[in-house]
């Protein structure tokens, strides 16, 4: 009898460690947490010259246009992946943190840069997002080395670094159009512990959120600018002043590149093209020509407009190296004046010129990639051809070599 009820309880253990084992396999699936999480290669360094675009969407079978897979043989060579999200779990303090994957999935990134490792293009550097217009700012209530130790662990071997994208909301009210000193700081803070495990770091502010044309400084992004220099949809109720400047003057050895939204909702760059009628090519040479021959790679920022933040009016630095002019694709002719469309003929004659004048920027960013087409705009293949990151004998070698997944 006893032995008999030891076999059972022992039954019953054992039975529990497996029900344990599957549910702890399922949340993790659920959870989008990949079953290896060792990292099949060490992160590549960027390359000398920037081609960048926005992901939504992972689909191994797409070989469009759209899809990761051709827009990296065509000549993509950072893809940023949208968004992913980090959480305290408020209910309970001792809990890990909760991860939002929203639309990404684990998976199936891994098994598209296993196949483009395959294919030769090891020198394609994945990074993920955080935030996006309506997304979350970083949660207070996780420190900087909690919230980073939390990504390292559910996302350091899948991505080979991390891209800030905080934004604003459309609710005028919602506290995320006010980055707190708190989030700006985590920001920077996440940003050095991530470089020096050797990860990229990127960010992308919409154009008033770093504008190299005034020192005005906010850490609002619901502003208007009926009391500035605006002549063109001044009383837009979502304008930014510098906000992400705090990164660059406190926090700029951890930045590697900054992608600049000329696309943003009636940014600067379309008020000087779309109302006052300077061509693309010439605003794009001028706003470079503007930061390095009259400021020498830097703008001034009033950042005592705010007293909060603690810091000294400068001049905050933003070397050639680090810039990326951000457009968007097709999609754009379908806002009217709101969203800057360039086309690919313009953003060739401006990179050119400064390229013969010795003062390029890094190279472009677009959003996004599932856009591509539209319009029949294929701002991959024209962006390729002006950068030259691909060259067009390599990528019919390598299709030619492509397995199917």
């Amino acid at each position: 009898m006893a032995r008999t009820r030891f076999l059972l309880l022992l039954w019953q253990w054992l039975l529990t460690g497996v029900v344990a084992a599957l549910s702890a396999s399922s949340n993790n699936n659920n959870n989008n947490m990949s079953h290896n999480n060792n990292r099949q290669r060490p992160p590549p360094s960027l390359p000398s010259k920037l081609l960048i675009a926005y992901a939504t969407d992972c689909n191994p079978d797409d070989k469009s246009e759209r899809g990761v897979l051709q827009a990296v043989r065509n000549g993509i060579n950072v893809v940023i992946w949208s968004f992913m999200e980090i959480h305290s779990n408020s209910d309970n303090d001792d809990s890990p943190p909760r991860i939002e994957y929203n639309s990404l999935d684990f998976d199936c990134i891994q098994t598209i840069i296993q196949q483009l490792d395959k294919e030769g293009y090891t020198d394609t550097v994945h990074l993920v997002s955080f935030g996006g217009w309506n997304g979350p700012h970083l949660d207070p209530h996780l420190s900087a080395q909690v919230w980073y130790d939390t990504w390292k662990q559910a996302a350091g071997h899948v991505f080979d670094g991390l891209d800030w994208d905080l934004e604003g909301h459309n609710d005028l009210h919602s506290p995320t159009n006010v980055f707190t000193v708190e989030c700006l700081d985590k920001m920077g803070q996440i940003s050095r512990l991530a470089k020096r495990d050797g990860y990229s770091i990127g960010m992308a502010p919409p154009q008033s959120y770093l504008d190299v044309h005034t020192p005005r400084f906010s850490r609002a992004v619901n502003l208007t600018d009926n009391d500035h220099d605006r002549t063109w949809h001044a009383d837009f109720s979502y304008f930014g002043a510098n906000v992400y400047a705090v990164l660059l003057a406190k926090y700029g050895d951890a930045i590697d590149f900054v992608s600049i939204q000329f696309y943003e909702s009636y940014s600067r760059a379309a008020m000087n093209i779309y109302h006052d009628g300077v061509p693309p090519e010439i605003y794009l040479q001028r706003y470079v020509r503007d930061l390095v021959e009259e400021t020498g790679g830097s703008f001034a920022v009033h950042f005592q407009d705010d007293e909060a933040m603690g810091l000294p009016n400068q001049r905050v630095p933003l070397p050639l190296s680090k810039l990326v002019w951000g457009f968007a694709n097709g999609w754009a002719l379908d806002t009217e004046d709101k969203a800057l469309y360039v086309s690919p003929k313009a953003i060739e004659s401006a990179y050119v010129a400064l390229s013969n004048a010795g003062i390029p920027p890094r190279g472009f960013m677009f959003w996004v990639l599932g856009e591509e087409g539209k319009h029949d705009i294929q701002y991959t293949k024209e962006l390729n051809n002006i950068l030259e990151i691909r060259s067009s004998q390599n990528d019919v070698s390598k299709l030619k070599e492509t397995k199917e997944l």
